[in-house]
């Protein structure tokens, strides 16, 4: 489907999908294989590429008109990756870009949050959301990847099951992956452990609301296996009241305070 769409050669294709479906990897493959001058932009912080908090500013985007002002003979696509850290001033000077490009110059927006995106931009790009991929073919690609311990296996597909590009990073990463089954260890611990404990990860975690929040993502998954093993109202409960406690985090809520708000169900 992607190698059709890229054939229609639309002016902005928007790739959407989950953190770790490999969005990059795939944009990879669809262009920078190809003639066309390739220039990509990635978040910043301090001048310096950051993935995980930096963010694109509008000198970043304008830099893009003077490096799209003259012809390429063999076309140009701009990659925008982690196109929804994009400032607001950064969006507007996109969009001004977008309507106004040098000819044979297309764009790829790379999106994890596309609702993050003003709608002027999101409606002038062809959009293509990509799913996870099957349990099977998760497991398929840790058989490829040569991991063999079936504990270690389990924990991969509990971490990242329908992610190829994060179970890859993970299995080529050990202290991502000790970092990330800590996480899991200590999600076990919110959900059954004692208030005590609860107290202690809220501490923990109080510090970093990204890290809090894939504890609190890990948590919901335990839960939801209980319950749907189970189906018992004490888990259902719990589960109710992780899930308002997730959306109050992602809402700016204070992350000590929500966490140990996990000690009452």
């Amino acid at each position: 489907m992607l190698d059709a769409v890229v054939r229609d050669e639309p002016h902005a294709l928007l790739l959407t999908g989950p953190a770790g479906i490999g969005l990059a990897t795939i944009a990879s493959s669809l262009y920078v294989s190809g003639h066309a001058q390739v220039i990509t932009v990635l978040p910043e912080k301090n001048e310096k590429v950051d993935l995980e908090k930096g963010i694109i500013t509008v000198d970043s985007i304008r830099r893009l008109y003077d490096a799209t002002r003259t012809l390429e003979p063999k076309g140009r696509v701009i990659i925008i990756d982690y196109a929804e850290r994009m400032a607001p001033a950064a969006q507007n000077a996109f969009l001004k870009l977008l309507e106004e490009p040098t000819e044979g110059t297309r764009f790829m927006l790379l999106s994890h949050q596309p609702e993050l995106l003003l709608p002027t931009i999101t409606s002038r790009s062809q959009q293509v959301a990509l799913r996870p991929i099957t349990a099977e073919q998760s497991t398929e690609l840790l058989d490829t990847l040569g991991v063999q311990d079936a504990t270690k296996r389990a924990q991969l597909l509990f971490i990242a099951q329908g992610l190829p590009a994060e179970l890859t990073r993970l299995v080529s990463d050990d202290e991502r992956f000790d970092a990330r089954a800590t996480v899991v260890k200590d999600a076990r611990s919110l959900v059954t452990g004692a208030a005590y404990e609860k107290l202690l990860l809220a501490k923990k975690y109080k510090d970093s609301r990204e890290d809090a929040l894939t504890l609190l993502e890990d948590a919901l998954k335990l839960l939801k296996r209980t319950v749907a093993a189970n189906g018992d109202a004490m888990s259902l409960r719990m589960l109710t009241r992780f899930e308002a406690i997730h959306k109050r985090v992602t809402e700016q809520g204070n992350v000590r305070l929500q966490l140990s708000a996990t000690v009452l169900y």
